[in-house]
């Protein structure tokens, strides 16, 4: 069985994959997808993709200025990878209707109209509606509920509507239109009713193609435009139908073309393109990662700024903004309330991925990046809620069935992340009002109208916040000699906080500049309206007896930033004590691509996914939560084997 598989890389650099040479599918000699969280720890590890590009031309050798890309083939390039099972290029003969064809790949797979009114265009590319009046669409049984799906589309100058049907059944249907200048989504139940459930603002000029995309998660739905999340709804109607496909609203020339179960499987950036100039074979190596790697080398100087009380999705959002991360890809749980009643705690000289750890740590949950490039934070109690309380596969040990099987197994019993005794270390805090935070201990020497920077950072106190704006003579003094005496010149000198966007929460930068005398800076320090420090630790303890007699004393310690009451630190160390006192059984599952089943299983499952494994003769039988996968393609991408690793949900 075969996917269809679409790699772009963003080598002009100006945020669009529509360049001309951006789609390098056609050079795809083979890649390899991998994403799993480190169960011992629970964080999840950044996303990694190696392609091996087809490099006869030396187009992708950085030193080849003869190259179309040369200048351009560098670290930091986005790159967008994602693949459909079932997939349709909808083309064909001029006129054939959509009912009854089996798309391009998708064998026993068959298109259903309902409402008539889809044909193939006359140019034999993509269909488009029909000139019969009133909403049809055209659908495929997926099997499940749960997937992403997407096509081309084109739209029209005419008063009715198209776009995408999700969850079709006789009750009725949910579905995405473009207006032009709005994507909505919205439910026409049987009988007649049509209800808006969400839109948003979107100029879809009328001949414009767009890649339009749906990614459905229980009752959530999120809309990409490209590669871009555009409107997230909530409908729970029709939540177990399976069927999806087109929409019309009428008689329009709406154009759609290369429908499919889209997943999007990465988005990140390149880390490094190495060619392989060898003869009879020349290609290339190009290795990518997704954002949280990057996040890994950002130092944070800084604190939340969020309205308090503060919760754990708030922080993260401050720590991504401060890292230069997208607003528009994110999509986090609010979480739990840490931050109660006073500023938050100063990250000054901290990676922001050591920070995002330990949030995630005080908040139980996960935060990890997903293929579309989004940041996502769950909450200690998402996988407790649905979808995931409902299992979206059934994998088995036998092939030649309707549902999806495994081809090899590897089992751990899961005791070596058993966490019986927990500790949560939370701490109070003493605000001093106000107080002198820094001095400068030298007295430099200063020429004629020269500028300087210094970075102020208090020590003596956890958290500053509100520093007084420098005055002469009390913060800051310049004289003609070392010593402070000779000329008074401290009105020529101009000191300011230039970025405190940028260094705040426990000192910042301080820029002095001298005027046109020479001399020396004989006073500067910073004084702050909050001077904060942290109170004597309070040591929150859970544990589990039955676990402790069972596996010995497996203890895990949390010193907490952000958690301050002992409620909260509590709540937290109970809720990670519970889903680790007992070993919880792992499996990696090795998938082949020798069915549709398997296919949609590798590319439609993620990250928190609830899955069914059956292997009677091991005696496993039981719901699994999917913690990762990695997916290797080979043979100009028609060759796909699949690893889940999945823990006892």
């Amino acid at each position: 069985m075969q996917a269809k598989w679409v790699v772009c890389v963003d080598w002009e650099g100006d945020g669009s994959f529509g360049g001309s040479f951006a789609d390098v599918t056609g050079d795809v000699l083979g890649l390899a997808l991998e994403h799993f969280r480190d169960l011992a720890s629970g964080y999840m590890e950044s996303a990694r993709l190696d392609l091996e590009l087809r490099n006869d031309d030396h187009r992708y050798s950085p030193p080849n200025a003869a190259s179309p890309l040369a200048g351009s083939l560098a670290p930091g390039r986005r790159v967008w990878v994602r693949a459909a099972y079932p997939f349709d290029s909808l083309s064909g003969t001029a006129g054939a209707r959509l009912a009854g064809r089996t798309p391009d790949l998708g064998a026993g797979l068959a298109w259903a109209e309902h409402g008539g009114g889809f044909e193939v265009a006359p140019t034999g590319t993509g269909v488009r509606a029909t000139a019969q009046a009133g909403a049809r669409v055209a659908v495929i049984d997926f099997g499940s509920p749960d997937v992403s799906l997407g096509c081309r589309f084109t739209r029209s100058g005419t008063a009715s509507h198209g776009g995408l049907c999700l969850r079709r059944s006789a009750a009725g249907y949910v579905y995405v239109r473009v207006t032009g200048s709005a994507i909505e989504v919205r439910e026409a139940r049987a009988g007649g009713s049509d209800t808006l459930v969400a839109s948003a603002a979107h100029a879809w000029p009328n001949g414009a193609e767009n890649f339009l995309c749906v990614a459905m998660h229980g009752s959530d739905m999120s809309v990409y435009v490209e590669d871009d999340a555009v409107l997230e709804a909530s409908s729970s109607f029709n939540a177990s139908a399976t069927s999806h496909g087109l929409y019309a609203g009428g008689a329009a020339g709406h154009g759609w073309r290369d429908f499919g179960g889209w997943a999007s499987l990465f988005h990140g950036r390149i880390d490094a393109i190495q060619p392989r100039p060898r003869r009879g074979a020349q290609y290339c190596y190009v290795r990518a990662f997704d954002e949280m790697e990057r996040l890994g080398a950002v130092t944070l100087y800084t604190y939340a700024t969020a309205q308090l009380p503060q919760t754990t999705g708030e922080i993260l959002g401050h720590i991504l903004d401060y890292a230069g991360v997208d607003a528009a890809r994110r999509k986090l749980d609010d979480g739990a309330a840490l931050v109660p009643d006073t500023f938050s705690p100063a990250i000054w000289g901290v990676k922001a991925l050591d920070e995002i750890h330990r949030l995630q740590d005080e908040e139980d949950g996960l935060v990890y990046v997903d293929g579309h490039g989004r940041w996502r934070l769950e909450a200690r109690n998402h996988r407790s809620a649905g979808p995931h309380t409902g299992t979206l596969a059934t994998v088995t040990d036998a092939g030649g069935g309707t549902g999806p099987y495994f081809s090899d197994l590897v089992w751990d019993d899961g005791a070596g992340n058993v966490e019986n005794v927990v500790f949560m270390r939370i701490r109070g805090y003493t605000n001093h009002g106000l107080r002198t935070a820094w001095t400068l201990a030298e007295k430099p020497a200063f020429r004629a109208s020269e500028s300087r920077d210094f970075l102020a950072e208090g020590t003596d106190y956890d958290t500053l916040g509100g520093q007084l704006t420098p005055t002469a003579n009390t913060d800051y003094r310049a004289n003609t000699k070392r010593d402070g005496s000779g000329d008074d010149i401290t009105a020529q000198v101009a000191v300011s906080y230039p970025d405190t966007a940028t260094y705040n929460g426990k000192g910042t930068l301080v820029r002095v500049a001298f005027g046109a005398t020479a001399g020396y800076l004989t006073l500067l320090r910073m004084r702050t309206l909050n001077a904060i420090t942290y109170d004597d630790p309070v040591i929150l303890r859970a544990d589990d007896a039955a676990s402790r007699r069972a596996h010995g004393d497996r203890t895990r310690s949390i010193e907490a930033r952000w958690t301050r009451e002992s409620d909260t630190a509590l709540a937290a160390i109970r809720s990670r004590l519970k889903g680790r006192k007992e070993p919880r059984t792992t499996l990696r599952l090795t998938v082949a691509n020798g069915s549709g089943a398997n296919l949609a299983l590798v590319l439609q499952r993620g990250v928190s996914d609830r899955v069914r494994v059956r292997y009677p003769a091991m005696g496993i039988d039981g719901a699994f939560f999917v913690e990762g996968r990695a997916i290797t393609v080979s043979e100009g991408c028609t060759e796909v084997k699949g690893t889940l690793l999945l823990r006892e949900a």
